[in-house]
């Protein structure tokens, strides 16, 4: 869930306005969920009809670029939007495609051993583990052809 006054300093910081839009944006992703620019459209539809989806991709671009949203993308599915949380890596299932945060320290230090190691500095990571999630590891494949 993210702090109201951490979302305040971090607009004010930036010299935007809470806005009706954004504050709508910033309660649809509370529950901590990755959500689709068209789902968080449903939620912020729910208290304000009349947005648009455009709308809704222009305040997500601002609130990504004063670090309050963050994006997430793999593989060729559409882009994920979260609250931005502290720095952390993802589960993807390969079946359902539910994403989950999940906090791995070492991996920044592995990927800056190996990006020294090929003369890389001002090293970065973020790590995507792939597999099927407990959920769907209960459920049997179907059978296809």
């Amino acid at each position: 869930m993210q702090d109201t006054k951490g979302v305040d300093a971090g607009l004010l910081q930036s010299r935007y306005r809470l806005t009706k839009q954004r504050a709508a944006i910033l309660r649809a992703l509370e529950d901590g969920r990755h959500l689709s620019a068209e789902t968080i459209l449903e939620r912020v539809r729910a208290q304000l009809p009349g947005v648009s989806l455009g709308t809704i991709y222009r305040t997500l671009d601002i609130l990504r670029s004063i670090g309050l949203v963050q994006i997430f993308s793999h593989a060729g599915a559409a882009a994920k939007y979260e609250a931005a949380l502290e720095k952390h890596h993802h589960l993807v299932c390969t079946q359902c495609g539910e994403v989950t945060n999940v906090n791995v320290s070492e991996a920044l230090t592995l990927s800056q051993t190996i990006a020294h190691e090929h003369g890389f500095d001002d090293v970065d990571c973020a790590l995507v583990v792939t597999g099927r999630c407990a959920r769907c590891a209960d459920v049997p494949a179907t059978a296809s052809g």
